[in-house]
């Protein structure tokens, strides 16, 4: 009788293996889809301020290392306008999401009360 069992659970265990390897793989749970900030992220400008080359060192003469300086400068304003564009960016990208959170929850609260009202009747003012 044991030998039987053994070879029944020997039977289901084979069995259930190979059904196993035999089955399609589960279809991936569906991706949701990306925030639109990953999204606009990714297609945000990279700054196109041109760096200075390297250091002249002390030996140069110096006009180089005012040319040098001259475009030290120019990186400077360059970067400090880039930034300052991104921030205006920013700023307007938060007053958006900002304003449409509050119409989500005033409209919110609108149906909620259509909802109340239909529930049990109007409210007693």
């Amino acid at each position: 009788m044991t030998s039987i069992r053994l070879l029944f659970a020997l039977f289901v265990t084979t069995g259930a293996a190979s059904a196993l390897a035999q089955a399609p793989a589960p279809a991936a749970a569906p991706a949701s889809p990306a925030p639109a900030a990953t999204a606009a992220a990714s297609a945000l400008p990279a700054s196109s301020c041109v760096k200075p080359g390297q250091y002249p060192g002390k030996k140069a003469s110096d006009a180089r290392k005012e040319a040098w300086m001259n475009e030290m400068r120019a990186w400077g304003t360059c970067t400090s306008a880039f930034v300052s564009e991104m921030r205006a960016q920013i700023e307007a990208r938060q007053k958006l999401a900002n304003s449409t959170v509050e119409d989500y929850n005033a409209n919110l609260k609108v149906l909620q009360e259509q909802q109340r009202e239909a529930e049990q009747g109007p409210a007693p003012k």
